[in-house]
């Protein structure tokens, strides 16, 4: 899997969820992840989640971690499973670095009854895209949220501990189907 840092700060509006988005920061052949730092705004029209979308939702945070990622030639469902083991990758990790209770509900990270992170999995015309973020700073956040800062946790720090447990999953997971030969 490919690993790619945006090193500068940039703004996630959901547009970054795209085949596009990975083919500028991430090109070629294989599955990948970019990690970037910076603002979350995303307005109703960029939304995926068709509930939040319906419910006039949007996504805001003056600072969040993000990672966006591609798996090539997966469906939805398979990358659905993936998303949730990022997720819970990301909230394990949290948890023994910073000492405090994280709680999974669904996709989505919480510490106590403050919301960490947003996620949502979708298919694309190559196969299927994951957004994972995660909140730094919590000002101005439109729901009862808690971020990275106040766990004193740096997020470049989060990012890159989180795509190395991320892409040693999955190749793990890629040997565990290499070594088993099939049953009838």
């Amino acid at each position: 899997m490919k690993v790619v840092v945006i090193e500068s700060a940039l703004q996630y509006d959901g547009l970054q969820l795209s085949s596009a988005f990975m083919d500028q920061h991430a090109p070629g052949e294989d599955d990948a992840v970019v990690l970037f730092v910076g603002e979350a705004d995303v307005p109703v029209e960029h939304l995926v989640d068709r509930e939040d979308a319906e419910a006039g939702a949007f996504i805001y945070s003056p600072s969040m971690a993000h990672a966006v990622v591609e798996h090539r030639g997966l469906e939805l469902g398979e990358g659905v499973w993936r998303q949730r083991m990022l997720v819970r990758l990301a909230a394990q990790w949290i948890n023994s670095r910073s000492g405090i209770s994280v709680e999974v509900r669904g996709d989505d990270i919480y510490v106590g009854e403050g919301k960490l992170s947003v996620s949502v999995a979708t298919n694309s015309s190559r196969g299927c895209l994951i957004h994972l973020g995660v909140n730094v700073e919590i000002e101005g956040v439109p729901v009862r949220a808690a971020g990275l800062r106040d766990l004193r946790i740096p997020a470049t720090e989060f990012l890159q501990a989180l795509a190395r447990l991320y892409a040693e999953e999955m190749a793990s997971a890629k040997h565990a189907t290499s070594k088993v030969r099939s049953v009838l």
